[in-house]
Order: structure tokens, then sequence, then C-alpha cells
């Protein structure tokens, strides 16, 4: 499904731009990809694994470490800025359809996987871990039931490293693999 929404999306025509952004608006989505950069980075390379399985949140009470201080759906939450940001910078109709559409799936993917969750961990545990996170970045933090600090330390260096080097490529040869620049 994801390669015909693509290729349908490449095929179509691109007049008829609902808006036009500014450099402003552009340089802020380059900031914001960095972020989605940094979350898909943690989600891909850090351990514990994303995923909460029962296994891991009942086998251990430190299973909240690193990125899942910050998002129990860091991996979701990437995709929810990237497609945000293309949606701002590609505001014809086929942009924002394919880009609306994986920004839906992506906000409300982490409904079910939740859902999902709550079946397999016991009602107790899956409170806590609850309490100890948010699906909303920094929602724990905010609420003070975790740490940013401790989950940037957990993170570690690999992660910020990783995301600093895909972005910077992205933003050097986005035209050459995209066929459209970042800045114009």
């Amino acid at each position: 499904m994801f390669v015909w929404l693509f290729s349908a999306f490449w095929r179509a025509d691109h007049e008829g731009a609902f808006f036009v952004t500014t450099p402003l608006v552009r340089a802020i989505s380059a900031a914001l990809m960095l972020v989605a950069f940094w979350l898909a980075s943690a989600a891909l390379l850090r351990k514990p694994a994303v995923l909460l399985t029962a296994d891991t949140v009942l086998a251990s009470r430190g299973a909240i470490t690193g990125i899942l201080r910050i998002t129990r759906h860091p991996f979701l939450w990437a995709l929810v800025i990237w497609a945000s940001v293309h949606m701002l910078n590609n505001a014809d109709p086929a942009g924002l359809s394919l880009f609306g559409y994986l920004l839906a799936l992506a906000l409300f993917g982490t409904l079910p996987i939740d859902a999902r969750r709550a079946r397999l961990i016991e009602t107790g545990r899956w409170r806590e871990v609850l309490q100890q996170t948010s699906n909303l970045p920094f929602g724990a933090v905010r609420r003070g039931e975790q740490n940013f600090w401790v989950a940037l330390r957990e993170v570690g260096l690999l992660v910020p490293l990783a995301a600093l080097v895909a972005w910077g490529f992205m933003l050097v040869f986005h035209e050459s693999l995209i066929g459209l620049p970042v800045f114009y």
C-alpha cells in the first residue's frame, strides 16, 4: 500500500498549492526534522527495544529507560513531525493527501498499540507503565514522573550523532534523492 501511495504521489500533478511556504517556514521545518531524526534514531538504535512487550515489562521494573521516558511511541512521533513538516512544504492536493494520511496513521496508530499492550500486560503493571511514560512526547517529564536529563544520558551519544548525520545527509542530498531542494 505504501508503495502505491508514494508512486501515486510522484505521478500526481503538483500544481495548485493551497499556500506557499516562506524561507522561515523551511528553516523551522529543517530544525523540526532534526527532532524527527532524533526520535527515529532513538527508536531504532537504543535498547531496551521500544516495543514494550509483556515479557519486557513484567520481567523488569526498570523497563522504562531512555527514549521511553520521553514517549512510548518515538518512531510514530518522528513520523508525525515528518508528515507535518512535509504537509507544510508540499501544500498541493497530492502532498496534503499523502502526508495527511501518514500523519493520521501515526497519530491514531498509537491508540491500538497501547490497547494491545493493555491486553497483554497485567492491569496493575500497565497502569504503572502509563504513569511512568506518556504517549505524547515529554508528557511524563512535564508531570514530573521522568527526568529529561536522565533520559538524555540513557539515550547516549550514538542517537544524536546518528540523527545529525542522517539529518545533514538529507539536507545536502534531498534534491538529488527526492527531486526537491530543502531550501529554494
